[in-house]
């Protein structure tokens, strides 16, 4: 009994979601599914179809419609019964069936309170809206039935209602919580109308919102599913029509039951209505959410800097040395003050005597983003319109003059501004303290180097593709000398393979001007670009000159160049010493690459000259093979041969494509080379971190005075255990073969250290050794360690100590414009010096305390040896030297 009444109750919910139809219907295909069913149920007359004989199966159901199935159902249900002798009630029943329907009845409410919880997350579904709107017809004509007669069993319909009652209750829960969220989203709204006045609390909020907007995306993926598990369950219920043949309708429930049902629906209807106006709000919401989100990144306003706080104490005089030599990174270091990479090469500042100055110093530095603007009439917007960046420092007392106070030092870095002046066209400046620019290779070439402070302003998209561009300021605003720079340029592309542009710019102090013209152009394969330029006192009657042409056609490269001296930097005007080609010479270069069978082939013909053209000072020819072997090994070999007029096979005056700065031997001599290497890095090494390099120099086959002959490598990432070796390096260079007691050179170092973190206090050694022993009684030395707790009495407490010493024999110990730090690189012969001197030793000791951003430091440098420099810490240092006490409290935000 209670199969059949589950399976009535579902095959009415199917008719439902029918269409009208006849005894035999046109568009009712053979085969389908539901056939027989919808054929039995015209038959009994309750389905009659539509006037045209089509059943309709696909269309929506409508109230009315509705109504008339379910008022033909129920007088067949009551002239069968009056047929047989009995009243339509519930009195008719046996307790069996009774009881079945009392639990098919009571699995269909609590079906209807899930569903009650999952219609909150479907309500924006439009199949869950339209299943709501035909149970919404049912109930309807369902109400207009008249009512049951008397005699109904009271307590099975006592029991049947709280059973519906129990599954409404269920359903309200879900509903209540559905209207807790409302209620947050509610909260949700108010807080994002609130932002309006506060973009700063909004900032805050952005990954929040973030979070939430995730987890709508989340939910809506949720309902996607539910849409979907939804379709399946119509689709089964559907197919449950089919089994609706043979079913005895008059064991169908009470109205009374439908009615119940009624109300819930209706109720449940009712708050998802509610429900769904205040997700569509809460959708606006976050919509305007999303825009002001976008405008504040768009407009992000950005303070950063420092505070510091120190006290120091210092004598002595140590100028003229590098302290990096010795132990790198201290306060002590002045860094990379020629912007060269190297630190080596600048002297330290001099420790001058202080008694006991404290100092605080303030740094800020605000930066903004694409601010929008507004004109000053209110006319015009402009999105995106200007950037800036402000720095400012404050400083009390001043470094010089421990009694003065300095006022506050505020600079504005750079604003930058762009403007549409017309449909394509953009007009942009930038202001600031450094102005960078890069014209062409040779005029006003300051990417990296600024010329001052000024302006740069550019015009872009006008006919034929045109830019303009101006730049003004002053190199040295601190100096009253006036000393201007003016620069302007017009470049023309009317397509991407050809370009053209005019430039001039000139240096006030100097007297001096530059101008030039270059352009590129591309012919199929084939590719050219130059620039020719005059610069002097006036570029029309008293100048110097400089040019060049480049072509590239595949793997063949070839240029002519001519450059009179300073045109590496004409006028003054470029700072950048990234030039092509070096200045003071005339010459032209053919290259060519070719890969072949495996191997790399290279040729390069090169003559320089220094007189007219057509008189070559030197020439030379170069080919190169190169061959990749297994293992990590490869192999290389080059010959060169190069002449001079004045008979020299090491001319001077030579220069390969791209070199820059001084001829070397090494570049421009005559010899066969080959080299064998093997890298350490490469996926197949046959030694992981070993680096190894084996290369001969011949060059007495070729009319040479000398071969060479070096061996060189490197290996690192070593860890056994507490013992890690970060690098180790080996070099041995002979120059000269012939001569054996010149040219030759030995050098090695080591660096690693002992970790004993499980210890108490942390501890953790360093050290390092580094020599060279070069013929001509050329040596270099350096050596240190270092001792450090990690955890030092308490956590985030950590003393650390390091000693040093760095001598040399025969070199400047003093830096020098061409020192470079090769202390552990195996493929130089030098530690740091290259520049013959008297020698002599530097060595210092320094300790520092922190705690998180707290320091105390001290440190002593000397020019004694590393025994004498200890031994002046209980006492006067001797020599020159400089020793330093400093407290140093720094909170950077």
């Amino acid at each position: 009994m209670k199969k059949r009444l589950v399976m009535l109750l579902a095959g009415l919910l199917t008719v439902l979601s029918m269409g009208f139809g006849l005894a035999q219907f046109s568009d009712v295909p053979a085969g389908h599914w539901a056939k027989e069913a919808v054929e039995a149920l015209a038959a009994k007359g309750i389905l009659v179809g539509f006037p045209d004989g089509t059943y309709r199966g696909n269309e929506t159901l409508t109230r009315y419609q509705a109504a008339l199935i379910i008022y033909r159902l129920l007088q067949q249900i009551e002239e069968e019964m009056k047929a047989k002798g009995e009243s339509p009630t519930m009195e008719a029943m046996s307790s069996e069936d009774i009881e079945a329907l009392k639990n098919a009845v009571q699995e269909l409410a609590a079906e209807l309170a899930a569903l009650g919880v999952r219609v909150s997350a479907l309500e924006d579904s439009a199949a869950t809206k339209e299943d709501i709107a035909r149970l919404e017809a049912m109930i309807q004509e369902l109400k207009a039935q008249p009512a049951p007669e008397p005699g109904m069993d009271a307590a099975a319909l006592q029991d049947l209602a709280d059973r519906v009652e129990a599954a409404s209750i269920a359903a309200d829960t879900a509903l209540a919580q559905a209207q807790q969220l409302a209620e947050q989203l509610d909260a949700l709204a108010q807080d994002v109308e609130g932002v309006k006045g506060d973009l700063a609390a909004l900032q805050t909020q952005v990954e929040a919102n973030a979070q939430a907007i995730q987890a709508l995306n989340e939910l809506a993926v949720l309902l996607n599913q539910d849409v979907l598990s939804l379709q399946d369950r119509v689709t089964a219920l559907e197919k449950g029509l089919a089994d609706l043949q043979g079913v005895d309708l008059e064991q169908f429930a009470s109205k009374e039951d439908v009615a119940a049902v009624q109300e819930f629906a209706a109720a449940l209807r009712s708050d998802l209505v509610g429900l769904s106006e205040k997700v569509s709000k809460l959708e606006g919401t976050v919509g305007d959410l999303s825009g002001k989100v976008a405008t504040l990144q768009r407009n992000a306003f950005t303070i950063s800097g420092s505070l510091n706080l120190r006290y120091q104490s210092s004598d002595g005089n140590f100028a003229g040395y590098d302290i990096d030599r010795v132990i790198s990174g201290t306060f002590l270091s002045t860094g990379d003050v020629d912007g060269d990479g190297q630190v080596v090469d600048d002297a330290d500042s001099a420790i001058s005597p202080v008694s006991g100055q404290t100092t605080a110093s303030l740094s800020l530095k605000l930066q903004t983003g694409k601010l929008d603007a507004t004109s000053s009439g209110g006319a015009n917007t402009y999105p995106g319109l200007a950037q800036f960046s402000i720095t400012g420092s404050w400083t009390n007392p001043t470094p010089s003059s421990p009694s003065a106070t300095a006022g506050a030092n505020l600079v504005v870095d750079t604003v930058s501004t762009t403007l549409d002046v017309a449909k394509g066209q953009a007009l942009s400046f930038r202001f600031g303290r450094s102005v960078n620019t890069k014209f062409t290779e040779f005029v006003m070439d300051n990417e990296v180097n600024s010329l001052g402070h000024g302006f740069v302003a550019t015009l872009k998209g006008l006919p034929l593709g045109t830019t303009l561009t101006a730049a003004y300021g002053e190199k040295d605003p601190a100096t009253a000398n006036f000393d201007y720079f003016k620069a302007l340029r017009v470049a023309v592309a009317p397509s991407d393979a050809f370009s053209i542009g005019l430039s001039y710019a000139q240096h006030d102090v100097a007297f001096a001007e530059v101008a030039g013209v270059d352009g590129s152009l591309a012919l199929g394969p084939m590719k050219l670009s130059g620039e020719y330029f005059r610069f002097g006192t006036n570029v029309f009657s008293t100048f110097s000159e400089g040019g060049y042409v480049r072509t590239e056609l595949g793997p063949v490269k070839a240029n002519y160049r001519g450059l009179a001296p300073g045109a590496a930097n004409p006028a003054g005007l470029s700072l950048d010493a990234d030039n092509p080609f070096r200045d003071a010479q005339r010459g032209f270069t053919v290259e060519a690459g070719l890969p072949l069978m495996g191997m790399n082939l290279g040729f390069l013909y090169n003559v320089q000259m220094d007189g007219a053209f057509g008189t070559p000072d030197a020439s030379a020819f170069r080919a190169t093979l190169g061959l990749s072997l297994p293992a990590g090994f490869s192999l290389s070999a080059g010959a060169t041969l190069a002449s001079a007029t004045a008979g020299e096979w090491f001319p001077a005056t030579y220069s390969f494509v791209g070199v820059k700065g001084p001829a070397t031997l090494a570049d421009y001599a005559t010899a066969i080379t080959a080299t064998l290497k093997h890298d350490g890095a490469a996926g197949n090494a046959l030694i992981k971190n070993l680096n190894l390099t084996l290369a001969y120099t011949n060059r007495t086959l070729l009319g040479g005075p000398n071969d060479g002959l070096a061996a060189y490598g490197d290996y690192g990432g070593l860890a056994v255990g507490p013992l890690s070796v970060d690098k180790v390096v080996f070099r041995y260079n002979d120059s000269n073969l012939q001569n054996p007691s010149a040219g030759q050179t030995l050098k090695g170092g080591i660096r690693g250290g002992i970790n004993l973190a499980g210890l108490p206090l942390a501890p953790s050694l360093t050290g390092e050794f580094a020599t060279r022993v070069s013929d001509g009684g050329i040596s270099e030395t350096k050596y240190g360690f270092g001792l450090k707790f990690g955890q030092f009495l308490f956590d985030k407490s950590v003393f650390e100590v390091k000693a040093a010493q760095y001598s040399a024999t025969g070199l400047l110990i003093t830096p020098a414009g061409t020192d470079t730090d090769k202390a552990f690189d195996a493929g130089a012969d030098h530690l740091y010096s290259t520049t013959a001197g008297a020698g002599g030793v530097l060595s210092g000791v320094y300790a520092t305390w922190t705690y998180w951003d707290l320091s105390f430091t001290y440190g002593l440098f000397s020019d004694q040896p590393l025994g004498t420099t200890l031994s002046g810490i209980f006492g006067t240092p001797t020599g020159t030297y400089g020793r330093v006490f400093r407290i140093n409290y720094t909170v950077n935000f």
